[in-house]
């Protein structure tokens, strides 16, 4: 068997955080609404796992899905993304988590 031809990607530490602050963002928003991971998974055509790693910030979301989210959950286009700034100031050097009470 051939060798893939490119490199797997591996994430940056910015992107990481990022990944777990929407991640909490989404998971009190969803509670808030009172949907579980299944419900919110079925509007969205995905599976709950697939909500459950965003949750996590294990898998990021792409714009569409934030729309999507947005939508389904009535929250502003820009709730997730709130104060996304405030990340330039974290520079995570060890594997603990990242909880929004740091923002």
């Amino acid at each position: 068997m051939n060798k893939r031809p490119y490199k797997s990607y591996t994430k940056s530490d910015e992107e990481n955080v990022l990944n777990v602050v929407i991640g909490e963002r989404l998971k009190d928003a969803r509670k808030k609404a009172k949907l579980t991971q299944t419900k919110l998974a079925k509007k969205l055509n995905i599976s709950f796992q697939q909500i459950g790693k965003y949750e996590k910030g294990q898998n990021g979301l792409n714009a569409i899905r934030i729309l999507q989210i947005s939508n389904i959950l009535n929250l502003p286009k820009s709730y997730l993304l709130e104060n996304i700034e405030l990340l330039e100031k974290v520079r995570p050097t060890d594997n603990s988590s990242v909880s929004l009470t740091e923002f």
